[in-house]
């Protein structure tokens, strides 16, 4: 009889344990779902800080997870010495026999939020996907690109192939636009046109220098090659600001008889 009482308590003492670590860990959930749409309301709200408060919160929910999970397992489970090591050795058993791949990307996740190669709200381009980190997570990373697609990478192709970071934490970033021209055009002038277009740009972050670099192009005839150098305001106005700033230049040239109907077949024809 005493140890059947016995055995019921220490039932229940483990139904509670168990309450306990649900209830722990939901509060948890709930605290970082709040912390994420505060960081989203600060993020809008203090634009010149969005990519700062966008990229401390992957840090965050990992360090707190991490907290909340060392607590349960050490606080309110308490386990034997014997118990961890058992679990530890299933734990490796799992790995080797098809958990692989999922503890390769939670691995490579943790590298990625600790040695920060990019952040939420950089623009980076992996194995030929670009565009905006929207969520760093411990199995993949998600970016959004241009066409409006999401984009899932998982976070172990991420760490072992190059990855080009356009702003690395800077809300602005260096845009180029090119622009083909045939090579009879005046370049002195052609080049100062580029340069309003781009100063003209609503889009444009004016702090920073504005570079026209120029350079010869062969296409069945010789072409002069226009790279127009600006920094955007914002980042996700890269697409609208190098349109804004390549019709500005091409309304210019017509308007100036610089660029004739005769120039533009000529050009498509060498395309």
């Amino acid at each position: 009889m005493q140890d059947n009482t016995l055995q019921t308590i220490i039932e229940q003492f483990s139904v509670f344990r168990l309450v306990l670590t649900m209830l722990f860990a939901g509060m948890t959930w709930a605290f970082l779902t709040a912390l994420k749409f505060a960081a989203e309301i600060l993020a809008d709200k203090f634009v010149r800080y969005r990519l700062f408060i966008s990229s401390a919160y992957p840090v965050i929910r990992l360090l707190t997870w991490g907290g909340a999970l060392l607590f349960m397992i050490f606080v309110i489970f308490n386990p034997p010495i014997n118990t961890l090591i058992a679990i530890s050795a299933s734990l490796g058993l799992a790995i080797g026999l098809g958990a692989q791949d999922l503890i390769k990307n939670i691995i490579a996740g943790v590298v990625i939020l600790i040695d920060r190669p990019f952040r939420v709200g950089d623009m980076i381009d992996v194995t030929g996907h670009y565009g905006e980190v929207t969520t760093i997570g411990l199995r993949s990373t998600r970016i959004q690109t241009f066409d409006d697609s999401a984009v899932a990478l998982p976070n172990a192709l991420v760490l072992s192939n190059a990855v080009s970071n356009s702003n690395s934490g800077a809300l602005n970033e260096l845009v180029v636009v090119d622009v083909r021209l045939p090579a009879s055009i005046d370049l002195v002038l052609i080049k100062e046109l580029a340069r309003e277009a781009a100063a003209c740009s609503p889009y444009a972050y004016l702090k920073k220098p504005i570079t026209v670099i120029v350079a010869d192009d062969f296409q069945r005839t010789f072409l002069t090659q226009l790279k127009i150098k600006t920094y955007v305001l914002d980042i996700r106005f890269e697409r609208l600001m190098a349109s804004d700033i390549t019709e500005r230049f091409k309304q210019e040239l017509v308007r100036r008889g610089l660029l004739t109907e005769q120039m533009v077949l000529g050009l498509l024809h060498n395309d």
